[in-house]
């Protein structure tokens, strides 16, 4: 105690406490970013390696097809899609942001897409079957790519 009647805390007490704290919000995050932000993100890693390698075995577990994303309609896609899926150029973009949307039946995730010549789409990953898929519209959404939905920025 010191003369005014208050302990002390040594600085190194302090100084420990901080690191754990730090430490601690560093797994949490971890954590979080493994099991909830990047299951999305590996769905759409894998689509694009699939794309780029036109490996329609890879496709076939990694798409969905949808004809009314809202009411969360989903089924395997046919042979058909997968060829037509293929028989676009494709050209890997990049993923800008992820946003959730809880549906009817299930949670979507908006993957907002950056195409190499700067336009914005959204990929649409969810899960199904224990493991993220991507969902393409079986009415194509976008003029560009069968692939794309049409996105616009909100907040």
């Amino acid at each position: 105690m010191d003369e005014g009647g208050s302990m002390k805390i040594p600085i190194r007490v302090s100084v420990l406490f901080f690191i754990g704290i730090f430490a601690a919000g560093s797994t949490a995050l971890g954590y979080y970013y493994y099991f909830v932000y990047s299951p999305p993100l590996r769905a759409a890693a894998r689509f694009m390696d699939d794309m780029e390698k036109h490996n329609e075995e890879g496709l076939k577990t990694d798409v969905l097809v949808s004809n009314d994303i809202d009411e969360g309609k989903l089924v395997e896609p046919a042979e058909r899609d997968l060829k037509t899926l293929l028989a676009e150029p494709f050209q890997r973009g990049r993923i800008l942001d992820q946003r959730r949307l809880e549906g009817k039946s299930r949670d979507l995730y908006y993957l907002v897409y950056r195409e190499p010549d700067g336009r914005v789409y959204a990929l649409i990953a969810t899960e199904f079957k224990g493991h993220f898929r991507i969902v393409i519209p079986e009415v194509p959404a976008s003029r560009r790519h069968r692939y794309l939905w049409d996105y616009s920025w909100t907040n």
